[in-house]
C-alpha cells in the first residue's frame, strides 16, 4: 500500500512538472511571438517611412527638372537652354547621390560591405583631412581647428574612417553660422580612441540627439540639411558600427553640438594633448 502511495505521489509530481514545463514553454513562445510581431510592425513602419522619404526626396528634383525643361521648350534662347541643361545635370547628380548613399547604407547595415582593416596612422589622417577642409571653412568664414594627440594608430579601414570624418565635416560646414568655430580633438582613452567634432553653432535639442542618426532625419530649420537627403549621419553611424565603434552627439563645451566617436585602438602612444598647426583662423 505504501509503495502505491509513493508511486502515485511520484506520478503526480511528474505530471505536475510536465504541466509546469509546458506552461512555461508556452508562455515563452507567446512572449517571443509577441516580440517578433512588434519587431515586424516596427520594420514595416520604418520601411514605409523610408519609402515615403525616398519618394519625397526624388519627387522634388524631378518636379524642378520638369519645370526647367518645360520652360526651356517655350523659348529659343540658346543661353537659356544651356543654363537649363546645367541645372538638369545638377539635379541628376543630386538624385544619383541619394541613390548611391542608400545603396551604401544598405550594404553597411546588413554587413555585406567589404571592410579592409589595417594599421592606420589616425593622427596623420585627421591632420590631412583638416588641411583638406580648411579652404571650405575659409569660404564660409569659419575657424577650423585640430587638437590631436600625436602617434595615434588604430586597426581600421582607412577609407571608411575618411568617409566618417568627411560626412561629419560636411555636416558642420552646412550648419555652423559664419564666424563660428569647428574643433576636432583626438586622444587615446585606454584601449579606445576618442575623436570629437564639435562647434559653437546652434546645437541639437536633447530630444533629437538619437533621431539625427536615422535615415532622412529632419530637424528644426536651424539645422535642416541644405541640399542633401539627410543620409550623411546615418552613414556615419553605419560605418562606425562596421569598425566596432560608437557615435553619439552631446552638448559641446563650445556651446554647440559635439559628435563623439569612439573606436577600438590597436596601439596608441598616449602623449600629452597638444594643438596642431593645421588651424584656419579668419
Amino acid at each position: 500500500m505504501l509503495l502505491i502511495e509513493i508511486f502515485e505521489l511520484l506520478l503526480l509530481g511528474v505530471i505536475g512538472g510536465g504541466v509546469f514545463f509546458w506552461w512555461r514553454q508556452s508562455r515563452a513562445h507567446r512572449q517571443n511571438e509577441a516580440l517578433l510581431n512588434s519587431k515586424l510592425v516596427a520594420v514595416t513602419q520604418s520601411s514605409r517611412q523610408t519609402g515615403d522619404n525616398i519618394a519625397h526626396d526624388l519627387r522634388t528634383p524631378l518636379t524642378r527638372l520638369r519645370a526647367d525643361v518645360e520652360g526651356a521648350l517655350r523659348h529659343d534662347d540658346v543661353e537659356m537652354h544651356r543654363a537649363t541643361l546645367e541645372r538638369v545635370l545638377d539635379e541628376i547628380q543630386n538624385m544619383q547621390n541619394i541613390i548611391n548613399a542608400l545603396l551604401t547604407l544598405g550594404q553597411a547595415e546588413v554587413g555585406v560591405m567589404n571592410v579592409r582593416k589595417k594599421t592606420v596612422n589616425l593622427s596623420g589622417l585627421l591632420e590631412e583631412l583638416i588641411e583638406l577642409y580648411i579652404p571650405s571653412a575659409e569660404d564660409r568664414s569659419l575657424t577650423l581647428q585640430g587638437n590631436i594627440a600625436p602617434d595615434l594608430t588604430i586597426e581600421a579601414d582607412r577609407q571608411l574612417l575618411a568617409r566618417i570624418f568627411a560626412n561629419l565635416f560636411d555636416n558642420e560646414l552646412k550648419y555652423v553660422p559664419a564666424g563660428g568655430t569647428i574643433l576636432l580633438t583626438a586622444l587615446a582613452r585606454g584601449k579606445r580612441v576618442e575623436i570629437r567634432v564639435e562647434d559653437d553653432g546652434p546645437g541639437i535639442p536633447v530630444e533629437m540627439r538619437d533621431k539625427i542618426f536615422e535615415r532622412f532625419a529632419r530637424l528644426d530649420p536651424s539645422r535642416t540639411l541644405s541640399g542633401g537627403a539627410g543620409l550623411g549621419l546615418s552613414l556615419v553611424k553605419a560605418f562606425a558600427q562596421l569598425l566596432q565603434g560608437e557615435i553619439c552627439v552631446a552638448e559641446s563645451s563650445l556651446g554647440g553640438a559635439a559628435f563623439i566617436l569612439t573606436l577600438p585602438v590597436s596601439a596608441a602612444k598616449v602623449s600629452k594633448l597638444s594643438p596642431k598647426s593645421a588651424v584656419a583662423r579668419l
